[in-house]
């Protein structure tokens, strides 16, 4: 056997130790790196949610980072949230939230009921729900889109009676559930755009029967120039005042054929009353009519839903489905010359 025989065996062992060394280096060192980043994470955001930002508080009970070796996420046992300034509070069930260390900018997370909100004066909501997922894309100076997405959501929420006057101190619950409901959100340029989904909801006041068949309803929409807001933290008061944008579609689905759907530019002013000029379809109109009666059951509002079936069936020369144009102006909507309706400020 030649040297260069006896040589090369004691060559290659001497690579594969290099190489097991190297690699015995890098994962002490990935480790290393994985929990320090964790630790700074944890010991950062327990000092942020400690810090009273202009009234409001954050607290992650039990709070632990987790995810080791390839990914990291957030895990709190319970949520808090309160407002002083608003008047609010809420809280939440466990929360789980995990993004690959290769891409930290993509979350997913995970949230449990139940959830108890508290609104001043009087307002609250409760409410559970089988699955909470939320997915984040985020760049290093921005929100880039989020999307939410939820199965067989129930509770019910207390409010105190809109006509306060008529009836001081009274408050109605409303029982509400869905079986699946979506949003999503994105920057697209400077413009913000949004789409809504629900399936399945069903509402009922005070222990009554359902307010309507279960109601399918989606939205997609744009906000000119509001893309910022999924940087904003959330949605503030007055937020979009002074926005327009564009509906694309809004439909509502009562199932039998009653179906509305609705299209068209709106503007939103500083004291947050909607303006715009929507094409609206109503199909079965006649079947609209014998549900939405049920619903406004006074007087009032039974003339008021029964005048508009009227007219729409006019229009469209008695038949049972019409495509009209509504104006909305200051908050008031108007079919032809009629005022037929008042929008809540936003």
């Amino acid at each position: 056997m030649t040297a260069t025989e006896l040589a090369a065996p004691t060559t290659g062992a001497r690579k594969i130790r290099r190489l097991g060394i190297g690699i015995l280096l890098f994962i002490l060192l990935y480790t290393g790196l994985w929990f320090f980043a964790a630790n700074r994470i944890e010991s950062r955001l327990a000092s942020y949610l400690a810090q009273d930002n202009a009234g409001s508080t954050a607290e992650c009970v039990d709070m632990d980072i987790r995810g080791f070796p390839f990914r990291i996420g957030l895990f709190c046992d319970t949520v808090r949230l309160d407002d002083t300034v608003r008047g609010a509070s809420a809280t939440f069930g466990a929360l789980r939230s995990a993004a690959q260390v290769y891409r930290p900018g993509h979350a997913v997370i995970e949230l449990d009921g139940p959830a108890e909100v508290r609104f001043s004066p009087g307002i609250s909501f409760s409410a559970d729900w089988d699955l909470l997922h939320a997915s984040v894309e985020a760049t290093l100076s921005s929100l880039d889109r989020t999307s939410i997405t939820y199965d067989k959501l129930s509770g019910t929420a207390v409010f105190p009676a809109l006509e306060e006057d008529a009836f001081p101190g009274e408050t109605h619950k409303l029982a509400f559930a869905a079986q699946h409901g979506e949003i999503h959100l994105r920057q697209n340029g400077d413009d913000l755009d949004a789409a809504f989904s629900i399936d399945g909801f069903d509402g009922k006041i005070d222990g009554g029967p359902s307010l309507l068949p279960p109601v399918n309803g989606t939205a997609d929409l744009t906000l000119v120039g509001r893309a910022a807001l999924m940087n904003a933290g959330g949605l503030q008061s007055g937020a979009l005042h002074g926005a327009k944008g564009e509906m694309r579609a809004l439909t509502l689905d009562l199932g039998n054929g009653m179906v509305t759907t609705a299209s068209g530019p709106f503007s939103i002013d500083d004291q947050g009353l909607i303006s715009g000029e929507f094409s609206v379809t109503m199909k079965n109109i006649e079947g609209w009519r014998q549900n939405l009666v049920k619903v406004f059951a006074d007087k009032d509002g039974t003339v008021m839903i029964n005048n508009i079936a009227n007219m729409l069936t006019a229009l469209a020369d008695g038949k049972n489905e019409a495509t009209v144009k509504l104006n909305v102006r200051d908050g008031i909507a108007f079919l032809a010359f009629f005022p037929i309706g008042e929008l809540p400020a936003i």
